[in-house]
């Protein structure tokens, strides 16, 4: 009885293997593997993953120092027939022949930031997360989050990052990865550093006078420089500011020249002549959209020499003597 047993038990086996190995199904057509591959194939199947998130955050540029929030979905799904090997009655049996165990595992799905720059805090909430294993046309969805902070010194151009995910072989379940980019692009920083060369002078009238104004770029982004006089009652000077506007690099500087011509007046009092240029940094190429830095306000001063050159002063201080003189000589008359 009991050897009668053991060779009908033999015979089930041999009947459930030649069953698994028949309903086993080929290796797709289009994938390019060796023919040792494809033999191991003939007893696995594949996962398959998708990465889907929510761009409209992105649609504009990222403030700078904020946490951005980008919702990222993760589908993932396999190409396990639906009831698969649904003869056998014991479903540890099935789990051993698809799993390795007799409890059907859960999917890791490890997600990671490819790319991601020094300047900007870049991580995903949950970079692991655990699905069921589906079969059939069924899929399972998680969801994470993506957190983009640019940091002060980010560059204002387009960035791309890719969200990798991946999982790992279990049992006849195949590994799988894929890659999905993310593009961003930082908000323009306008920020300049303006430096006059002997922003006050002392000159007397009629000369000409050139102030040198050093200007760096400390922008993310290349930017367009633009000086401007804010002052009243300067048409006598003939103040020009050259050349009307400059396109620096970031980190780059360039020099501009205030010039100025006293007028013929200027010089018998002792004054002060104030001349206020307004600095303007917009983003270059000049886009719309984008924030303008200042205005900047430098002053530059120009003091008189005072009675160091003849003028009214003078001509009444001559007259004076000349009174006094006539005073004198008529007392002497007397």
């Amino acid at each position: 009885m009991v050897k009668f047993r053991t060779v009908k038990t033999s015979i089930a086996l041999s009947v459930l293997l030649v069953s698994i190995i028949a309903f086993l199904p080929a290796i797709p057509a289009d994938m390019n593997s060796s023919d040792e591959t494809k033999s191991i194939a003939l007893f696995t199947f594949n996962s398959y993953i998708d990465i889907e998130y929510d761009a409209s955050a992105l649609n504009k540029n990222l403030a700078i120092d904020e946490s951005i929030s980008v919702p990222v979905r993760i589908k993932y799904w396999t190409n396990v027939p639906e009831n698969f090997l649904w003869w056998i009655p014991s479903w540890q049996i099935r789990n051993w022949i698809l799993f390795g165990a007799p409890i059907g595992p859960m999917q890791t799905i490890h997600l990671e930031v490819i790319d991601r720059p020094d300047w900007a805090d870049i991580h995903l909430t949950q970079p692991d997360v655990l699905v069921n294993i589906p079969t059939g046309t069924e899929e399972r969805m998680v969801n994470t989050t993506l957190v983009v902070s640019p940091k002060v010194e980010a560059p204002s151009t387009s960035y791309t990052i890719a969200l990798k995910a991946k999982c790992n072989n279990i049992g006849r379940i195949n590994s799988y990865e894929t890659e999905e980019s993310v593009t961003f692009t930082p908000s323009f920083v306008p920020t300049v550093s303006i430096t006059p060369e002997n922003p006050t002078r002392t000159v007397g009238p009629r000369e000409s006078i050139n102030f040198k104004i050093t200007v760096k770029n400390e922008a993310n982004k290349k930017a367009r420089i633009i000086p401007n006089l804010n002052s009243s009652d300067v048409g006598e000077w003939s103040p020009t500011i050259n050349p009307p506007f400059f396109d620096i690099p970031s980190g780059g500087q360039e020099e501009f020249v205030f010039s100025i011509y006293t007028p013929y007046d200027f010089g018998w009092h002792n004054e002060i002549q104030s001349f206020r240029i307004d600095f303007t940094t917009k983003i270059f190429p000049l886009r719309e959209d984008a924030p303008v830095g200042g205005p900047y306000p430098i002053y530059l001063r120009v003091n008189n020499y005072g009675f160091s050159t003849p003028g009214f002063e003078i001509i009444t201080l001559l007259a004076a003597i000349v009174i006094l003189g006539f005073i004198i000589k008529k007392k002497n008359g007397k």
